[in-house]
C-alpha cells in the first residue's frame, strides 16, 4: 500500500467563488438523502452527486457520464472500469504513524471476513486486481478499480467491512508493522516502507518544514507515516484505540467513478449490506453523533493554523549522500483558504507563468543560463486549509545553497517593479484551460476524486461548496479578465511581500558514514542484550505470528463469491485506419467509415501512418523513430548524444519550411501558443523507439504535421544551447543516483542491453554518468566536431523506411487527413512498403548476457538508501503469441496476487515491501524484481524456496487459487484499455507489434483454459531459472556497508558479483565517476 497519494498534474483547485449552480434537493433513497446533483459546465456528459445516509452520516459521492443517444461518447475514465476511493480523514498529533500502520493492519482480516488476505482474494475475483491504499497528512484513502459494475457492487461491502470492523490481532502487528529479526535487525512491512524513506532529502526538508510552520496543536505537524524510533516503540492496541475514534461511518466518504455503475444499485447494495452492520455496532448515531468534532475543521488543528514570523525563518537539513556537489532548497509561504477558489486557482496559473518553460521569468534567470543556478524550478500548493504554497528549487550547486534564497526572492521583487508579459499570460491560460479539459478524458477518475475529497475533509458537510469547487471554467474566465497590475499585486501579497520558510537541503557525506554506524551499533547492541536464546526466540514469535496469519480462508467462502461475467464489461473498440500508399500497402485494412474518410482525398502518403478514432476534443499526432544506418565507427558514442538530443529538442533554433528562421524562444512561444502539449522521449510505445509527439485541438491538424517535420528537420544544434543542456543533465546526476530503485534498475539494464545496438541504454543512468561529463568537455573543446556529430545522430533517426505514425483523435472531424502530409510534412521521398525497415523491438539490441543470462550479479553501494532494490532475470517467450503466453500470464497472475504466494513469502515474512515476477515479452526475459528489502538477498532466497516447493508440488495450487487469478487478469486488460485515449495507444502498439486487432482480449480469451499442470509447466520453465545462478542474472542496490555482505552470498550460490559503487566527488571533479571492483568487470563477464 502507498504512503502517499498519486499525484494528479493540473487537478482542480480548492477554494470559494462563483455561483453554486448545485441542483440540491431534499430527495431520499432509502436511508440515503441527496445533497448535491452537478453538472460540470467544462465537460457537460460529467455529473458529480453526493448523499449521505441520515442513520449512520456515511457519505457516497458518484461520478458519471451521460452520453447522448447516437453518438460516441467517451464516458468518464473511457468505458469498462469503476474506481472506488474509501477515504477517511485521519487526524493524527505524533509520529507513531497510527494512520499509516492502521491502513496496513485493515487488510489483515475484519469480522465478517476474519482472514488475513481474503479482503484481495475476493477482489481479485470481482474483476479487480487487488485493492490498494495510501495515507495522507490528511487522509487515509482505500481503493479498489473494477471491470464492470457487478465486481465492485460485490467487493464494496467486504471492504466496508474491513474499514470499519478490522481484527487488528497481535500478529498481524508483528508481521506487518514492526517485529525484531532473528538476526536483531529491524522489520516489518511498515517498518521497512519507513526505513527507504525516513533520511531521503524530500521526506526530511518536508519534515523540518512541517514543525516550522505548525505547533503541536496542529496535526498537520505530524509524521503520519511514523517515524522509526516511534515505529519501534508503538503497540497494537495504540492503533486500535486510534482506529475506535477515527474510523467512524460519520467519517468515510466512498466516492465511486465510472459509467458503468448504477447509482441505485449502489446504494440499495449499502443500504441491505453495510449498514445493518453499522446499527448492529451501535453506530447508527446519524451525521453528528454525541461528542463527534469533525477531524482538522472544529479540532485543535483549526484553532492553531500555520505561523511564520515576520521576518521569515531559514533552517538547514543535512541528508545522507556521498555527494556533496548538489543540494536542495524549499521555499514556502502561507495561501489561502481552502475555499478561495478563484484565488487558489490564480496562484498555480501564476506558477505556470514564472515557470511554465524555458522563456519563463524564472527559468531564463536561473535555470537557462551557462552556469545554472538549479535545474528546475517548481511551483505547488498543499491541500489544506490554509494551503502552503512551496517553490522546490532542484540540484543547487553547494557553494549557492546558502545564498540562492535570498537572490531568488530579490529577483521575484524586481519582477514586479515590471509589468506582465499578457501575451504570454493569455497563452498559459489558454492552455491551463485545454489541460483541464483533457484530463477530463485522460484522468477524470483521480482528478475528480482528489477535488472531492478535499472537500470531505475541508468543505461543509452539507456539500454546498462541492459544486463551486469544480466551476473551475467559470474561475478561469474571471482570471482572463485580470490586468498586470492584478497579477503583479497577487506575486506581492502572497510571496514578495509575505514571511517565508526556507528548508535547505544539505547534503553530507559525514552524515551518511554516521547512521551506517549508528545502525551497525544498534544491531551489536540488540544481538548482545539478547543473546543466541532471545535471538532464536524472535525467530519463533515472527513464525508463530506468520503461522497465525496464513490460517487458510475456508474454501466455500471463497467459491461463493462467484465470479462476474466476462460479457458484462463494456469494451471500447476503436476504429482504426491507414493512409493510403506505403501504410495501406503493408496488409488488408477495416471497412469502416474511418477508412472511407482517409481514403477520400485519395493521397498516397510516403511514410506509414495509423489513424486511430476516439471521440476527443483534441488531435495528437506522434511518430515513431528508430536509429538506423548510424555513420560512425562508434556507435555506443554516436547514441550516448541522445539524452542531450532529446533534452535540448524544443530549446533549440529552427528553420521552418517556408525559410523563416525562430530563435529557441520564439520556437516555444509559437510552441506554447499553438499545441496543448509536446513532449519526445523513449520507451513509448517501443522500448528501442524515440517518440515525438504533439496534441493540437483538433481544429489544428495541420499545425500539429507541420511542427512534427520543422522540429525533427530545421532544428540548428547551438552550441550554447546544447552547453547548457548538458550542465543541467550532469547537475541533475547526484539526486538521481540518489534513488536505490533507478539504480538498481539502470544496472539491470545495462547487464541486459548491447551498448552498441541499444537505443534505450544510451539513457541509462549509468551510462549517463559516465558520457555526460566528457561530452561537456568536448563541446568546449571541439564545439564544431560534436555539432558534427549531432547531425549525424538525428540523420539516422530521419529514415522514413523507419518511420511509424500515428494520428489519434476525432479523424472524422479531420478534413485532409491523408493530403495534409503532403502539404504540411517536410518533403519524403516515395518508396515501397517492401522497403519498410522492421520495427526494431528490445529483443534485438540485447548483450550477450541479455540473450543468454548465466551467473552475473551487480551490486551497487550507495550511502543515501536504508532499503535495497533487486531485479533478477532469465529468458522468456519472447513472441506475444508464444503457446506458453496465456499459461505464463496466468502463472504470474498467481505468484503476483496480493495475498498471494509471493505477498505471503516476501512482504508477510518483512522480508521486502514490495516483490513481484515481470515479463517483458518485448525483450524476451523475466524478471523478479524486489522493492524497499531490509535484506534483497533474504528476499530472493525466500522466492527461490517458494518456487521450488511449488515445482516439487510440496505446495499446493488450488482450482480457486487457479479461479480467483483468471478473474483478475479481466481487470488487467480493462485497466490497460481504461479510456478511450488508452485504447487507441493500444490499438497503435499492437500494429507496432505485429498483432490483430484487439490482442488485449484476445489473449484474456486464451487463458479461459490453462489448467493446473500448464501452470506448473510454465513455472518450472520460465520462472525457476530466475533463481538458478547458471541461467540467471540479477542488478542490486543496498547500502554500501552492506554489499560485502550481500555479495558473499551471493557468490556462495555460485554467482559471480560485481561490486560497484559511485565515485566520491573528491576523486572527481563533476562528482561522477563510477568504480568497480570484485570478480569480473564489464557487463557481459561471465557469460563468455
Amino acid at each position: 500500500m502507498a504512503c502517499s497519494p498519486p499525484t494528479v498534474p493540473h487537478s482542480l483547485p480548492n477554494g470559494t467563488h462563483g455561483a453554486d449552480r448545485s441542483n440540491r434537493t431534499n430527495a431520499l433513497q432509502g436511508d440515503f438523502k441527496l445533497l448535491v446533483e452537478h453538472p460540470l459546465e467544462f465537460a457537460q456528459d460529467v455529473k458529480v452527486v453526493k448523499w449521505i445516509s441520515q442513520s449512520t452520516g456515511l457519505k457516497v459521492v458518484w461520478c458519471d457520464v451521460e452520453g447522448t443517444p447516437g453518438k460516441a461518447v467517451e464516458r468518464l475514465d473511457g468505458g469498462p472500469l469503476v474506481q472506488g476511493y474509501f477515504a477517511t480523514i485521519t487526524e493524527i498529533f505524533d509520529d507513531t504513524g497510527r494512520p499509516h500502520t492502521l491502513e496496513h493492519l485493515i487488510f489483515m482480516g475484519s469480522e465478517q471476513y476474519p482472514y488475513k488476505g481474503i479482503l484481495d482474494t475476493l477482489a481479485n475475483r470481482s474483476f479487480a486486481q487487488g485493492t490498494n491504499a495510501w495515507t495522507d497528512t490528511s487522509n487515509t484513502t482505500y481503493t479498489v478499480g473494477t471491470a464492470g459494475q457487478q465486481g465492485f457492487l460485490s467487493i464494496t461491502p467486504p471492504f466496508l467491512d474491513h474499514i470499519l470492523y478490522p481484527t487488528m490481532t497481535d500478529a498481524a502487528f508483528v508481521t506487518e508493522v514492526h517485529h525484531l529479526n532473528p538476526k536483531g535487525e529491524d522489520s516489518g512491512v511498515v517498518f521497512s516502507e519507513m526505513q527507504g524513506r525516513e533520511n531521503g532529502s524530500g521526506d526530511l526538508m518536508q519534515l523540518r518544514l512541517q514543525r516550522c510552520l505548525y505547533d503541536k496543536l496542529n496535526a498537520l505537524r505530524s509524521e503520519t507515516g511514523g517515524l522509526m524510533e516511534a515505529l519501534r516503540k508503538l503497540k497494537v492496541q495504540d492503533i486500535r484505540e486510534y482506529h475506535a475514534g477515527a474510523y467512524q461511518p460519520q467519517n468515510v466518504t466512498l466516492i465511486v467513478v465510472g459509467r458503468s455503475l448504477k447509482p441505485e444499485n449502489l446504494l440499495s447494495t449499502l443500504e441491505r449490506e453495510v449498514l445493518p452492520t453499522i446499527v448492529k455496532h451501535g453506530q447508527a448515531q446519524g451525521p453528528r453523533p454525541p461528542g463527534w468534532r469533525r477531524p482538522f475543521v472544529e479540532s485543535t488543528t483549526a484553532q492553531n493554523p500555520p505561523q511564520i514570523p515576520a521576518q521569515g525563518l531559514t533552517e538547514t537539513v543535512e541528508f545522507p549522500e556521498q555527494d556533496e556537489s548538489v543540494g536542495e532548497i524549499m521555499l514556502s509561504w502561507i495561501g489561502v483558504r481552502a475555499n478561495d477558489f478563484v484565488h487558489d486557482l490564480a496562484l498555480e496559473v501564476l506558477g505556470e507563468y514564472l515557470t511554465d518553460s524555458p522563456v519563463s521569468p524564472l527559468y531564463k534567470q536561473f535555470v537557462e543560463v551557462d552556469e545554472p543556478a538549479c535545474t528546475d524550478i517548481s511551483f505547488y500548493a498543499s491541500t489544506e486549509d490554509p494551503t502552503i504554497l512551496t517553490v522546490y528549487l532542484s540540484a543547487v550547486p553547494a557553494e549557492l545553497l546558502k545564498t540562492l534564497d535570498a537572490t531568488f526572492k530579490a529577483f521575484l521583487k524586481t519582477l514586479c517593479e515590471g509589468d506582465v508579459d499578457m501575451e504570454r499570460m493569455e497563452s498559459v491560460l489558454k492552455r491551463q484551460k485545454l489541460q483541464l479539459l483533457e484530463s477530463i478524458e485522460t484522468n477524470a477518475a483521480d482528478m475528480l476524486s482528489t477535488n472531492i475529497l478535499a472537500d470531505a475533509i475541508f468543505g461543509p458537510e452539507d456539500g454546498s461548496e462541492l459544486g463551486k469547487s469544480m466551476d473551475t471554467m467559470a474561475y478561469y474566465r474571471q482570471l482572463e479578465g485580470w490586468s498586470s497590475a492584478q497579477w503583479i499585486a497577487l506575486l506581492e501579497k502572497y510571496y514578495v511581500n509575505a514571511p517565508n520558510v526556507t528548508i535547505i537541503g544539505r547534503p553530507s557525506a559525514a552524515l551518511a558514514d554516521q547512521l551506517a554506524k549508528e545502525e551497525k551499533q544498534r544491531v551489536a547492541a540488540t544481538v548482545k542484550r539478547l543473546g543466541p536464546e532471545g535471538l532464536a526466540e524472535l525467530g519463533k514469535k515472527l513464525e508463530t505470528a506468520q503461522a497465525e496469519n496464513d490460517r487458510p480462508i475456508p474454501s466455500d467462502i471463497i467459491s461463493n463469491f462467484k465470479v462476474p461475467d466476462v460479457e458484462g464489461i463494456d469494451w471500447i473498440k476503436v476504429e482504426s485506419a491507414r493512409s493510403a500508399g506505403v501504410a495501406k500497402e503493408v496488409g488488408p485494412v477495416s471497412d469502416n467509415q474511418v477508412q472511407k474518410h482517409v481514403d477520400q482525398d485519395g493521397s498516397k502518403v510516403p511514410l506509414f501512418v495509423q489513424y486511430d478514432h476516439i471521440n476527443s476534443n483534441f488531435i495528437e499526432v506522434s511518430i515513431v523513430l528508430f536509429i538506423t544506418d548510424i555513420p560512425s565507427q562508434d556507435p555506443k558514442h554516436l547514441r550516448s548524444l541522445l539524452p542531450i538530443y532529446l533534452d535540448s529538442f524544443f530549446s533549440l533554433p529552427v528553420t521552418q519550411a517556408d525559410g523563416t528562421m525562430l530563435d529557441f524562444e520564439e520556437v516555444v512561444r509559437q510552441l506554447d501558443a499553438e499545441t496543448l502539449s509536446y513532449s519526445i522521449d523513449l520507451n513509448s510505445p517501443l522500448q528501442e523507439g524515440v517518440t515525438l509527439r504533439v496534441k493540437v485541438e483538433k481544429g489544428k491538424y495541420a499545425t500539429a504535421v507541420a511542427w512534427l517535420g520543422d522540429l525533427l528537420c530545421g532544428s540548428s544544434f547551438s552550441v550554447d544551447r546544447l552547453k547548457v543542456s548538458t550542465t543541467k543533465a550532469i547537475q541533475n546526476l547526484p539526486s538521481e543516483k540518489r534513488d536505490g530503485y533507478e539504480v538498481a534498475y539502470a544496472a539491470y539494464r545495462q547487464l541486459l542491453n548491447d551498448e552498441a545496438t541499444s537505443t534505450n541504454v544510451a539513457l541509462n543512468l549509468l551510462n549517463r554518468d559516465e558520457a555526460l561529463p566528457e561530452l561537456l568537455v568536448r563541446l568546449k573543446a571541439e564545439p564544431e566536431k560534436v555539432v558534427e556529430e549531432f547531425e549525424g545522430l538525428r540523420q539516422s533517426l530521419l529514415n522514413p523506411r523507419a518511420m511509424r505514425v500515428q494520428v489519434k483523435g476525432d479523424i472524422l472531424a479531420i478534413e485532409d487527413p491523408a493530403a495534409t502530409w503532403l502539404k504540411q510534412y517536410r518533403t519524403v521521398e516515395k518508396f515501397s512498403h517492401s522497403e519498410l525497415v522492421p520495427v526494431k523491438l528490445s529483443q534485438h539490441a540485447l548483450s550477450l548476457l541479455g540473450r543468454e543470462p548465466s551467473k552475473k550479479v551487480v551490486i551497487f553501494g550507495l550511502p543515501s538508501i536504508e532499503s535495497s532494490f533487486g531485479f533478477h532475470l532469465a529468458k522468456g517467450p519472447n513472441d506475444w503469441n508464444h503457446a506458453d503466453q496465456p499459461a505464463l500470464t496466468v502463472a504470474r497472475a498467481i505468484l503476483n496476487a496480493q495475498e498471494g504466494f509471493l505477498w505471503k513469502s516476501i512482504r508477510g515474512a518483512g522480508l521486502a515491501y514490495g516483490a513481484s515476477i515481470s515479463q517483458d515479452t518485448e525483450s524476451g526475459t523475466i524478471s523478479y524484481r524486489i522493492y524497499k528489502s531490509p535484506d534483497t538477498y533474504s528476499a530472493f532466497v525466500a522466492a527461490q524456496e517458494l518456487i521450488t516447493s511449488i515445482v516439487e508440488k510440496r505446495v499446493e495450487i488450488d482450482a480457486l487459487t487457479i479461479e480467483s487469478a483468471k478473474s483478475s487478469l479481466a481487470f488487467d486488460t480493462a485497466n490497460k484499455e481504461s479510456t478511450m485515449n488508452e485504447a487507441a495507444n493500444a490499438a497503435f502498439r499492437n500494429v507496432l507489434v505485429g498483432l490483430e486487432e484487439g490482442y488485449g482480449r484476445v489473449a484474456l480469451a486464451r487463458t479461459k483454459d490453462v489448467t493446473l499442470s500448464d501452470i506448473l509447466r510454465v513455472i518450472e520453465k520460465y520462472i525457476a531459472p530466475i533463481f538458478d545462478p547458471s541461467k540467471s542474472i540479477g542488478a542490486v542496490s543496498a547500502h554500501k556497508a552492506k554489499i560485502d555482505e550481500m555479495a558473499t552470498s551471493f557468490e556462495k550460490l555460485g554467482y559471480e558479483v560485481e561490486k560497484r559503487t559511485f565515485g566520491d566527488a573528491d576523486d572527481d571533479e563533476d562528482g561522477s565517476s563510477c568504480g568497480s571492483e570484485g570478480s569480473a568487470s564489464g557487463s557481459e563477464s561471465g557469460s563468455e
